[in-house]
């Protein structure tokens, strides 16, 4: 470049920086340095991002490969886009361009529009990372109503469970970690209890026996030898006898429904065996002779006309 042209260039350069007041070249070197800047950032969030992956999974238990795979991949991608917006922070920083204004503005708006989103986003990380629930687990929501299931998927989003009734319940992340939950695959045995009233004509020892012998003919029915039935309390129209037993909580069986099926047996039990099931009932006496002689007098009425139809 000949002298004559450099000095037109320069002229050029000073005339266009002097009329915007800043050093265009120096602008446009800042700018190709913050692209580079954010494609070096972005590659090593990749790599970062992989290696955090491979590390979950081979750190993960072999059981559940599936369960460590979204693990893995959740976490990569967690990884990698906290790496990109942190390059194009920086990028931006360096064309002296201020984001902390617009970045507040555009999370606070994002917030608002995907609050429950996001919500149900970070309930997700928060159940994958945790392991609390995991897929093939036996669960209990008590939601707007009891929910009772076995997880079949869990997404960053929501969490599909099938109930009894084959039925498959879509619930969002949020739900299973703000509402109660009860865990029963988890565990190998759950005890229950239940209170059953016998007749105060029958015979209790008989009834204790018949009462542990029909809970202890249910497959799911475990720790058999652990079975209790005693008197609690005489109520006014009963004896009552609390029972305490243990179930399998993988028979996929609600509670309410194994205890249920247990006053079946019973009452079947004490039909076959002579005793008395207790029921609301009220007996009078009257120690007055006249009120006794007008109850009598009703009585043989109601036999006369009886008789006569």
């Amino acid at each position: 470049m000949t002298p004559e042209v450099s000095e037109e260039v320069a002229s050029t350069s000073g005339t266009i920086s002097s009329i915007v007041g800043f050093d265009v070249w120096g602008l446009i070197l800042q700018i190709l340095w913050a692209i580079i800047l954010v494609i070096v950032f972005i590659l090593l969030g990749k790599v970062i991002a992989g290696v955090v992956r491979r590390n979950i999974i081979n750190h993960s238990s072999i059981e559940n490969k599936e369960h460590s795979y979204r693990v893995a991949n959740l976490m990569r991608d967690v990884v990698f886009y906290i790496m990109v917006i942190f390059a194009f922070f920086i990028g931006f920083e360096m064309v002296w361009f201020n984001v902390w204004l617009i970045l507040w503005w555009i999370s606070f708006g994002v917030w608002l529009a995907f609050k429950e989103i996001l919500g149900n986003m970070i309930a997700g990380m928060m159940i994958l990372y945790t392991k609390e629930l995991k897929l093939g687990d036996v669960i209990e929501v008590d939601a707007d109503k009891a929910y009772f299931g076995r997880i079949e998927q869990i997404t960053i989003r929501y969490t599909t469970i099938r109930t009894l009734d084959l039925r498959q319940v879509i619930l969002p992340n949020m739900t299973l970690i703000s509402a109660p939950i009860k865990t029963f695959s988890s565990e190998d045995i759950i005890k229950l209890k239940t209170t059953i009233g016998v007749h105060y004509n029958s015979d209790v020892d008989k009834a204790i026996s018949v009462i542990t012998d029909t809970i202890n003919k249910f497959d799911f029915i475990k720790e058999k030898q652990s079975t209790k039935v005693y008197v609690t309390s005489f109520e006014p129209s009963e004896i009552a006898l609390k029972c305490i037993f243990f179930f399998d909580p993988n028979a996929g069986m609600l509670a309410d429904y194994v205890i249920g099926h247990i006053h079946e047996a019973v009452v079947k039990a004490f039909a076959e065996n002579g005793l008395q099931m207790a029921y609301p009932h009220v007996t009078l006496t009257f120690d007055d002779p006249v009120y006794q002689e007008s109850v009598q007098q009703v009585l043989q009425h109601n036999k006369q006309k009886q008789v006569k139809l």
